[in-house]
């Protein structure tokens, strides 16, 4: 079944993760957007893309030719992300510059489809608004498909991905699983999968007799990994790569821990309807067909990450 098969790749992503070099420095967000901006030499089709340091692929006329004329006049795409998400999208050591995976596939879907791409830092909670509201033409910043979520926007699948625990390591013997969580002060990202999920949990403890979940929301990535430094929570829930990337961070001083908690895919997502998730995805499935989609996982250490294929709204397909 596809979540076993999910479960694998994303144990072996987090393996390989843990095993990179440090890819740098997580700058800080809040519910205030940030702007930073940056553009893809769109359509390059020799050497590296200077942004990515992955080789550019090229301009594929067909799909240029699909992307509704409305965005096709602007010439550039508003790329909403969370930029606290280590290592798929954080700010590099200038503080300025939003870099990691998702943001590599982004341009490298720009160079395909002849779009600049510009992004946009913001709170995670604020992004399927963002779509909504024509604040943002795109987002990718680690998002899961449901069929809440393909109700509003539509979702492009880009990876395999999951959620697990972070803790301190100290705690690591105590805190092995979500039923281990019960009575415990436990941060988490507003807006996210894991914060329904931690509702969830927190409901089941009490229905066992057992205290509830000290449940902190926090607005972004930065405070959540803060509120577990500083010992304000005893446990935080997190995408995989996300917790796995800042245990690799910790020197040691934190460990992910119990299993992968929804293992699933990982999706952009654009305006429900609005004409442009078909061109995203076949200019998704160009770079998995050409290899450049493969070179920026290995880039990031996550390769075992990758899709076969990307659809659209799988969630609502499956029904």
């Amino acid at each position: 079944m596809k979540s076993n098969m999910c479960t694998k790749g994303i144990l072996a992503a987090g393996t390989a993760l843990l095993l990179t070099t440090a890819l740098g420095a997580c700058g800080s967000s809040s519910d205030a957007t940030t702007a930073t901006s940056g553009s893809n030499g769109a359509g390059a089709s020799t050497g590296l893309n200077p942004l990515t340091g992955v080789p550019a692929p090229a301009k594929d006329a067909t799909l240029a030719g699909q992307v509704p004329a409305t965005f096709k006049q602007k010439g550039a795409l508003v790329v909403g992300t969370d930029a606290t998400l280590a290592p798929k999208e954080f700010m590099g050591a200038d503080n300025k510059t939003i870099q990691g995976l998702d943001i590599d596939l982004t341009y490298a879907v720009g160079d395909v489809l002849g779009l600049k791409m510009n992004f946009t830092n913001a709170a995670f909670d604020t992004l399927i608004p963002g779509v909504q509201n024509g604040r943002f033409d795109l987002v990718n910043s680690s998002a899961a498909p449901t069929p809440v979520r393909e109700k509003v926007v539509d979702m492009v699948t880009t990876d395999y991905s999951g959620e697990q625990l972070l803790v301190q390591k100290v705690k690591a013997d105590s805190i092995k699983s979500l039923d281990d969580l019960c009575g415990h002060p436990v941060g988490v990202q507003r807006g996210s999968l894991e914060a329904e999920d931690l509702q969830t949990q927190t409901t089941k403890c009490t229905g066992a007799g057992k205290k509830a979940i000290a449940i902190s929301a926090f607005p972004d990535a930065t405070s959540v990994n803060l509120a577990l430094n500083s010992n304000r929570v005893d446990a935080v829930f997190m995408d995989v790569p996300v917790s796995a990337y800042q245990a690799k961070q910790s020197n040691g001083a934190l460990t992910t821990t119990g299993p992968i908690v929804r293992a699933g895919l990982e999706s952009m997502f654009t305006k429900k309807g609005n004409g442009l998730a078909q061109p995203l995805v076949g200019a998704m499935n160009k770079l998995i067909e050409d290899g450049t989609y493969q070179k920026i996982f290995a880039k990031w250490g996550l390769a075992q990450s990758v899709l076969k294929r990307s659809v659209i709204n799988p969630r609502t397909e499956q029904g």
